[in-house]
């Protein structure tokens, strides 16, 4: 795979009734071989409209706009399934906000997580007594960030009450997990440090008997001033263990790895300047972050114990590094050779080979969904789905 390039760029145009509404969420769907896409809701509007889009197998991807929204992928047909007024239950809210769109095939069924507290299915084909839109749960603090594991079998979820709620497909609670400052003790990491200052040697041969495999400096877990607060799920792939990013106590960053049975396995060691960003490969050996330094920002790997394994520096322009707002978000294909690294106005895809990080594509884009940037493909590792403003994107 010496480089990776789209092979069609199409566009598709929503009818009238979809402009002035924002697309808020993407999934595939892979038993109709299409796309599934959220449409609203709004601070004036509670309307949520859920809409299937067909794709066409000879293309990778392609771009489909609206007034304010489009949609990166590869079709050109679209059907409205249903739609539905949600009004935001939680009063901290301006309006209710999709987490998650997940599409059961062997059902027929959409599953929404909303912010608000909300976990909504939609039955394309209901059975005798069900309904075809239905609130199966709710949490009344609210969530933060929720992902379906792997296997489709457990739908972990974070309030703002600093819980971690594991619910099955049936969605029965298995467990309820709070997250505390005494999790830090879950990881005893050696510190390898020097010492205090003032007890460092510091004479002319310090700097040549000092031994190289120990760092200049320890990390404390100094909050980065651009993060931008959001906790952040990502499963293994084989769905054993996820991890999740959260602020522990406004003041330090933290990764959390659970087994699937709700036992917290480990936390990460102190990074200075780590970011919200998040993605286990699938392959299980890394867990990737943003972190933010003064004059750069780096991709850097943890281990499932939470050690550092390796990092690379994004190649990024003087302006890029300046861009204020600019909340990086990380994402892994399917089998584990392309890391996407989404920035404010672009994507790019990033490949390693003889254990150096190499920049393959990047695909020009505006400001991409939050909380839902980019989807890759489950079965074809080289197509994702993404979400990004209307006249946003500029083919390769």
């Amino acid at each position: 795979m010496r480089n990776l390039r789209n092979v069609l760029y199409e566009q598709w145009e929503p009818p009238a009734e979809f402009q002035g509404r924002p697309l808020t969420s993407s999934a595939w769907d892979l038993a109709n071989d299409s796309i599934l896409c959220t449409f609203g809701p709004t601070e004036t509007d509670p309307l949520i409209e859920l809409v299937r889009i067909k794709t066409k197998t000879n293309s990778q991807y392609v771009i489909t706009r609206c007034k304010g929204t489009s949609l990166l992928t590869i079709s050109s047909e679209h059907t409205i399934i249903t739609s539905w007024d949600a009004p935001c239950p939680n009063p901290d809210l301006s309006c209710d906000e999709v987490l998650s769109l997940h599409y059961f095939g062997d059902s027929l069924t959409a599953c929404l997580v909303l912010a608000g507290g909300d976990i909504v299915v939609i039955r394309e084909e209901p059975l005798p007594g069900e309904d075809r839109i239905e609130i199966v749960g709710s949490v009344d603090a609210g969530l933060t960030a929720a992902k379906w594991s792997p296997d489709e079998e457990l739908l972990a979820t974070t309030t703002k009450g600093d819980t971690v709620v594991f619910m099955s497909r049936k969605f029965e609670g298995i467990m309820d997990v709070s997250m505390t400052p005494e999790d830090l003790n879950a990881s005893n990491h050696v510190s390898v440090g020097w010492g205090k200052k003032e007890t460092q040697f510091k004479g002319k041969g310090a700097k040549a008997l000092r031994d190289p495999t120990m760092p200049e400096k320890i990390d404390e877990g100094v909050l980065s001033p651009n993060d931008d607060s959001r906790a952040t799920i990502s499963w293994r792939g084989d769905g054993a263990y996820l991890a999740i990013s959260t602020i522990e106590g406004a003041a330090r960053r933290l990764i959390r790895v659970y087994s699937r049975e709700g036992v917290l396995d480990s936390v990460s060691e102190p990074a200075d300047g780590l970011e919200g960003a998040l993605s286990w490969r699938p392959a299980g050996n890394l867990i990737a972050g943003i972190q933010r330094v003064e004059s750069r920002i780096d991709v850097v790997f943890f281990e499932r114990n939470g050690l550092r394994h390796g990092q690379f520096s994004l190649r990024l322009t003087p302006e890029q590094l300046r861009t204020p707002e600019q909340h990086i978000r990380l994402s892994w294909n399917s089998d584990s050779t392309v890391l996407a690294v989404i920035l404010k106005d672009c994507v790019q895809l990033w490949t390693m080979g003889n254990y150096h990080w190499y920049l393959k594509q990047e695909i020009r884009t505006g400001s991409l969904l939050s909380s839902c940037p980019i989807v890759w493909h489950p079965d074809k590792s080289l197509q994702f789905i993404a979400t990004a403003p209307g006249d946003a994107f500029n083919p390769p």
